[in-house]
């Protein structure tokens, strides 16, 4: 499953647009990406309104590698301050009821999780190594140090949403949240919706997107059993998924995504754009009314 044109083509305007406010110099602009913006460029915590309620916020933190592949990631990690960026922009948005450690570490099994008995998030090293294999595979275009960029950029954006996604499932545990339907889902909407709200955010998701479109690729040999059962969508169902929230979210920014005549080779089916919208105001209303008592002063999550 060849990379996706349709990614470079929505990322254009964001491109334009993060450049001009970013002091890095990014790749090449035939390559279609833009350098991440470092985390020195996130927007400042914000007050707590009077009526939110939690004084808590996410604490990132980095656990020494075990290994040598995880220590490239260790790296990766630290010298974009990923964490800390994540970490800062969840905070200038939603308030905790307690602080939460939010750790990058080497861990047994490549994954990422909510621990409830805990009460911290853990990225594991090995999980982008994981990602940056099948990122390898999709970033083939301009010269090896454009696509060893291309590939960092697509796992700082991939670590954004895996955050954000297991923010997600704390939320859901620390307040008692309601959901219904999988957790998993919720989830991803949540992730979906905070990376909706600003054009960097906006290119971590299309970085989400490309992830689960790889994952997606590596398993064509068959699904199985046990990923039909699982809790978690399939990748490719989450791919389409995350099209979908990204396009609703600004249906004439990522109009470029829907099929159409002029357009055959756009990953989203007409059919299901059609619905985007509507699906993007429904998870971004959810959210919103569930998250309202925690949201902090000038945050808006509405489409």
């Amino acid at each position: 499953m060849p990379r996706k044109s349709w990614v470079a083509a929505a990322l254009t305007v964001l491109a334009v647009t993060v450049s001009t406010t970013s002091c890095a110099t990014g790749p090449d602009p035939a390559a279609g990406r833009a350098r991440a913006v470092p985390a020195a460029h996130q927007p400042a915590p914000r007050q707590t309104s009077p009526e939110a309620t939690g004084t808590g916020v996410l604490v990132p933190g980095y656990l020494q590698a075990a290994t040598q592949q995880d220590s490239t990631e260790q790296n990766l990690l630290q010298q974009n301050e990923v964490m800390e960026s994540v970490a800062a922009y969840a905070n200038s948005l939603i308030a905790l009821p307690q602080d939460v450690a939010v750790n990058a570490e080497s861990c047994e099994e490549p994954n990422a999780w909510w621990d409830k008995e805990q009460q911290s998030i853990t990225l594991c090293y090995g999980y982008l190594g994981v990602y940056r294999g099948l990122f390898q595979q999709q970033n083939t275009s301009g010269t090896q140090a454009q696509q060893t960029r291309a590939t960092d950029d697509d796992l700082i954006g991939f670590s954004n949403s895996v955050v954000l996604h297991e923010l997600g499932h704390a939320l859901i545990d620390l307040y008692k949240l309601p959901v219904t339907g999988k957790e998993e889902d919720a989830a991803d909407q949540l992730a979906a919706l905070l990376l909706s709200l600003d054009t960097l955010h906006q290119e971590y998701a299309a970085s989400a997107i490309q992830a689960w479109e790889a994952a997606w690729a590596a398993a064509e040999q068959g699904v199985t059993l046990d990923e039909l059962a699982d809790e978690h969508a399939l990748s490719a169902q989450r791919y389409y998924n995350a099209i979908c929230w990204l396009y609703g979210s600004d249906p004439t920014a990522y109009q470029g995504v829907v099929q159409s005549e002029d357009n055959p080779e756009a990953p989203l089916p007409a059919a299901r754009a059609a619905r985007c919208p509507d699906e993007f105001k429904q998870l971004a209303e959810s959210w919103t009314t569930l998250l309202g008592p925690y949201l902090k002063t000038g945050t808006s999550t509405s489409p």
